[in-house]
């Protein structure tokens, strides 16, 4: 009989304590990049069969594509499970779908957020279940984030205005001209950086280059086209054009083709056009003449980054980074057919 109680008691206290261990309560990472600790985040971590939920934007633009491609290629080489969705360009629907995941049970969520704002509940709801969150891209303007990946669109800004600046002084033998600057969607963290960027650089460093028309193109080929051709009417001389992204570039190319005023890139008529993001049409346009240069990104390897940080904060319980910029480099004739290229990576939807 002593050893059955002995043998019931000792059954209690493992109960007890293992009771105790799942009822602990820890704080993720957050902000400070630490290796989140608790079980929502770290269930399936020891034999290292993470479910990751990723939750894009949009599916219609190359760049959102190569994105969702690096975390596939990340999630494949260790052995995750990955749950996609496409929220479509809808701020709501992407939160209905974070949401529908943290039901799921998935351990850590990466997103690439439709709009800053409208995703903190979203997040905060992964907050609240313990679940990690990754932002590729965009951040958000609240709500606590595992680690944050973008490119830094000040700094691509400064490039593309150095950019255009020194090749005016081929042309002129002074830092002098006019330029257009087809501006993204106003609003968005990107056309407000990659404007500042831009603008300062002008403003501080080359005084003597003008601004002469500066319109929102909303990143829309399209538009830009239509921007663009309006502004040729109004305005003869033009040296330069700059476009927050590169369907700003591509459409304000055909504008210039339409309106007659395409030169080739050694005539000193042709207008110098630069974009950023380094897609497959920004590529394949360098390659034809049609335009200068691209600011390229590293989506792909953005999204196999923000997968590498799941391993280190949730299997081998590291602390990431909370803030990382990946890299952007210039593309242009020089360098488009030896450069490594995301571009020429993506494979086909």
């Amino acid at each position: 009989m002593k050893k059955i109680i002995s043998l019931l008691t000792a059954f209690a206290l493992v109960g007890l304590l293992a009771a105790c261990s799942s009822g602990q309560s820890t704080e993720t990472g957050g902000t400070s990049g630490s290796a989140p600790s608790d079980n929502n985040a770290s269930a399936g971590a020891e034999t290292g069969k993470l479910k990751i939920g990723m939750s894009n934007s949009i599916l219609s633009i190359d760049f959102f594509v190569a994105l969702k491609q690096g975390v596939e290629q990340g999630a494949e080489k260790n052995g995750f499970e990955l749950i996609h969705t496409n929220a479509n360009g809808d701020a709501a629907k992407q939160v209905s779908d974070i949401e529908d995941m943290i039901q799921k049970g998935v351990n850590v969520i990466i997103v690439n957020p439709q709009d800053v704002d409208a995703i903190v509940p979203a997040i905060e709801k992964a907050n609240q279940a313990g679940i990690p969150v990754i932002a590729l891209d965009r951040g958000a303007s609240a709500g606590t984030l595992l680690s944050f990946l973008e490119t830094d669109n000040v700094e691509m800004g400064r490039k593309a205005a150095d950019y255009i600046a020194e090749k005016l002084k081929e042309r002129h033998g002074d830092y002098v001209g006019n330029v257009v600057e087809l501006q993204g969607l106003l609003g968005s963290t990107a056309a407000r950086d990659r404007g500042k960027g831009f603008n300062e650089q002008i403003e501080q460093k080359y005084p003597n280059i003008k601004i002469i028309a500066r319109q929102a193109a909303d990143f829309n080929q399209e538009k830009a086209l239509n921007v663009m051709t309006n502004i040729l009417q109004a305005n003869p001389q033009i040296d330069a054009v700059f476009g927050h992204n590169d369907d700003n570039t591509v459409g304000a190319a055909n504008a210039i083709d339409q309106a007659g005023r395409f030169k080739p890139l050694e005539d000193k008529e042709h207008i110098i056009i630069i974009g950023i993001d380094g897609t497959r049409q920004a590529v394949q346009a360098i390659k034809d003449g049609r335009i200068d240069a691209t600011i390229s990104q590293v989506p792909i390897e953005m999204g196999e980054m923000a997968v590498d940080y799941v391993k280190q904060a949730l299997i081998d319980k590291k602390q990431v980074e909370a803030h990382t910029y990946t890299r952007n480099f210039l593309v242009t004739k020089e360098n488009v057919d030896t450069e490594k290229l995301w571009a020429t990576e993506l494979k086909s939807n």
